[in-house]
């Protein structure tokens, strides 16, 4: 038991000792981390800027409405245009009428599905 204390006091004082005298590298050291450093780097290259793509027209027209989401917008407005220039709802033309001046019994703000589908008589 005392030799495992005299163990520790002697590990105490080697670790002390450590302690009070911090470990800074010699300038010769450093110099060959650094020149080993600078030789393994790769040399460095020249940038080459990748080739312009092929400008076409849909290329083109897809850059004037500024990409491809803004054309993805474009595309579904005119298909909301055209659904509801051809299917005429009925609340749609009622509404039309009042702007222009005409007379309506009845106005329904809240339009069902039905109101979207035009009645067709043979």
């Amino acid at each position: 038991m005392q030799d495992r204390e005299n163990a520790m006091d002697d590990l105490d004082a080697l670790f002390g000792a450590a302690r009070a005298r911090p470990a800074v590298p010699s300038d010769a050291l450093m110099g060959r981390v650094m020149a080993d450093a600078l030789a393994l780097q790769p040399a460095p290259r020249a940038v080459v800027a990748p080739p312009a793509p092929p400008q076409g027209l849909w290329r083109g027209v897809i850059d004037f409405f500024g990409g491809f989401g803004a054309l993805a917008g474009m595309g579904s407005a005119a298909a909301a245009g055209l659904f509801i220039g051809f299917v005429q709802p009925t609340g749609l033309s009622d509404l039309s009428a009042a702007l222009i001046g005409g007379q309506i019994d009845s106005l329904s703000l809240m339009p069902s599905v039905d109101d979207l589908i035009p009645e067709v008589t043979p």
